[in-house]
Formats: C-alpha cells, sequence, structure tokens
C-alpha cells in the first residue's frame, strides 16, 4: 500500500465519520424540530448537542487534516479548480455552518431544558424552534457532504 493509498483510505474513513456525526445530530434535531411533546424535544435536542462534540467536530477536523495531507502526499496543487473547490466549500462547511449549528443547537437545547422543567412550552423555546438556525446549516452541511466528496473522488475539473 503506497502513502498515497493509505491518506485516500484515512480521508474517506474520516469522512465517514464526519457523516456519521452528521446524521446522528441531524437526526435528532429533525425530530425534536418537528415533535410537540417537550420531553421528547428536550431529550432529541440533548442528544443531538452531545453527539456533535463526539462525532461531528472529530470528524469534521480529522477529515480536513486527512484530506490535506492526502492532497500534500499526491503533490496536488491548491491551484487546480477542483481541489480550491472542494478546500473553500470544506472551509464554508467548518468555520461558517459549523459554528452557527453549534450555536443554534445549543441554545434550542438550553431552551428545551427550561421549557421541560417549567412543564409549559416557553416563549424563549418557541422562539428558539422559529429559528430554524440548526435546521437550515444542518441541511446545508448535509447537502455539501455529497458535493464534497464527489469533488474529493472524481476530480472533474
Amino acid at each position: 500500500m503506497s502513502a498515497t493509498d493509505f491518506w485516500a483510505f484515512c480521508t474517506l474513513l474520516a469522512f465517514a465519520l464526519y457523516a456519521a456525526g452528521l446524521g446522528a445530530v441531524m437526526a435528532q434535531v429533525y425530530r425534536a424540530w418537528h415533535n410537540k411533546d417537550l420531553r421528547a424535544q428536550m431529550y432529541g435536542l440533548t442528544s443531538a448537542a452531545d453527539m456533535e462534540p463526539r462525532l461531528l467536530l472529530p470528524g469534521a477536523i480529522v477529515s480536513g487534516l486527512c484530506g490535506f495531507v492526502w492532497a500534500t502526499v499526491t503533490h496536488q496543487s491548491f491551484k487546480r479548480p477542483w481541489l480550491l473547490t472542494l478546500t473553500v466549500l470544506f472551509l464554508i462547511n467548518s468555520f461558517i455552518f459549523l459554528p452557527l449549528l453549534g450555536m443554534g443547537l445549543r441554545r434550542a437545547r438550553l431552551a428545551s431544558l427550561k421549557a421541560w422543567k417549567s412543564g409549559k412550552l416557553t416563549q424563549e423555546l418557541h422562539n428558539a424552534l422559529a429559528d430554524n438556525v440548526p435546521i437550515v446549516f444542518g441541511t446545508a452541511m448535509i447537502i455539501l457532504v455529497p458535493i464534497m466528496l464527489w469533488l474529493a473522488i472524481f476530480e472533474p475539473f
């Protein structure tokens, strides 16, 4: 196995961890957002908030590092359009979408905990659910996953 094959394999494994983390977070977010039961919302948002630092963040960091090493080992120039596009999408995903997802998720989780403790839908939870920040940016991340994977595997341009 060559160094190129090794780093390509590591990058794909890291990307699979990233995709699994994104799926674990967003499945719970979607479930909590569309459920009217305060307890189910609280458990779903808490679970999503727990999965973010356990799977999603490590997957994003490791896939970026492995992808960078893979590009370096294969002597790919960052001036190539497909690699530049992939890098820009990854940076947007990591430094804009991921933090906004995390902030919106933490806000909704805290509001759901307060609402569950009070036993009724609070205005804070209503505002957090109406804001849709985790839904919007999490969905954008889901849309970017196949695009980034397609760019990394097929090097289309």
